[in-house]
């Protein structure tokens, strides 16, 4: 219960207002995301490393709950900016995250296609490809931790892991990530710019389903 209003209780009464409208956004932005649990027995389960699926699944719950307490908290233009900005950095880090695993997978299991991952830049001209990867020398998950994120998603299209049109799509993101988001909001103007982080969940989604579909066929 509330505090009495008179006498000297103003700051007490302030105090609980504060309390509640801080329970009241805590709550919304909780809501309908789902535990870190349910996500690394749901949407990561085909993600067998427990120590990745779990910190995968933290940055998906924190990443929506940013998502959820801006919603009601960003009034101005800049503000959703950032938050724009926030949410593609972290939908980015998780498909690199999950073509990283896929492709590591892939070799270990020995459901590698072509020869790309074996170059650090595959789509240099034969004559130019010095830098061969060495896959013995380090772990598969030290090798991969070497490699960019285009490149996880390259070798993940020659792997079929992914399709050409999803790869489109994963490095749109990739570019988003890495550019100057100034100048690239400048250039789409405040209304697109602000509907990025929607196109970039999206493509979290189908690169997610698609690593998990692939996965189940491939055991």
């Amino acid at each position: 219960m509330p505090p009495e209003s008179s006498g000297d209780s103003r700051k007490p009464i302030q105090e609980y207002i504060g309390e509640r409208a801080i329970e009241a956004f805590t709550e919304f932005a909780r809501s309908e995301i789902p535990e870190l649990d349910e996500l690394e027995n749901g949407m990561f389960r085909h993600v067998k490393e427990p120590k990745l699926r779990h910190a995968m699944a933290q940055v998906f719950y924190g990443s929506r709950w940013i998502y959820k307490l801006g919603l009601v908290t960003l009034a101005r233009e800049e503000e959703r900016a950032a938050h724009v900005r926030a949410q593609i950095v972290d939908y980015a880090s998780l498909c690199e995250a999950l073509l990283s695993y896929c492709n590591g997978y892939a070799i270990d299991r020995k459901h590698t296609r072509g020869s790309a991952h074996l170059y650090v830049n595959p789509d240099e001209p034969v004559a130019a490809k010095k830098r061969a990867i060495n896959w013995g020398r380090f772990s598969t998950e030290a090798t991969l931790r070497q490699q960019s994120f285009w490149w996880h998603a390259r070798i993940a299209r020659e792997f079929g892991i992914i399709s050409k049109t999803l790869f489109d799509t994963v490095d749109w993101m990739r570019k988003e990530r890495n550019a100057v988001h100034v100048r690239q909001r400048v250039a789409l103007g405040a209304a697109a710019y602000l509907n990025e982080s929607k196109r970039a969940f999206q493509v979290l989604l189908d690169t997610t389903e698609r690593t998990k579909a692939w996965i189940a066929t491939h055991p």
